[in-house]
């Protein structure tokens, strides 16, 4: 059994992700000053992209915080985007 390391809810075992967040807590994800941000792929085969929810602009950076806690937000080795706990 495999639990989202910030709420303690089960998740679909990982062997190559043993810390991602699940996907509610995923959707609480903020810049260090508070701000809400939105992850992407920039394209169907993949790649990361980041942005401020709030605004749309560009968020230059994979590191984010849910509930206080660092995570890192990067593109799934399968497609989509993974965040984990660091």
């Amino acid at each position: 059994m495999q639990t989202c390391p910030i709420c303690g809810k089960e998740v679909h075992p990982s062997e190559r992700y043993p810390k991602y967040v699940c996907g509610d807590c995923a959707k609480l994800a903020m810049s260090k000053d508070g701000r809400p941000l939105a992850f992407y792929n920039q394209s169907i085969s993949g790649g990361y992209e980041a942005k401020y929810a709030d605004t749309g602009e560009a968020y230059d950076s994979h590191d984010c915080y849910i509930k206080g806690i660092q995570c890192r937000a990067d593109d799934h080795y399968f497609g989509g985007i993974v965040i984990i706990k660091v």
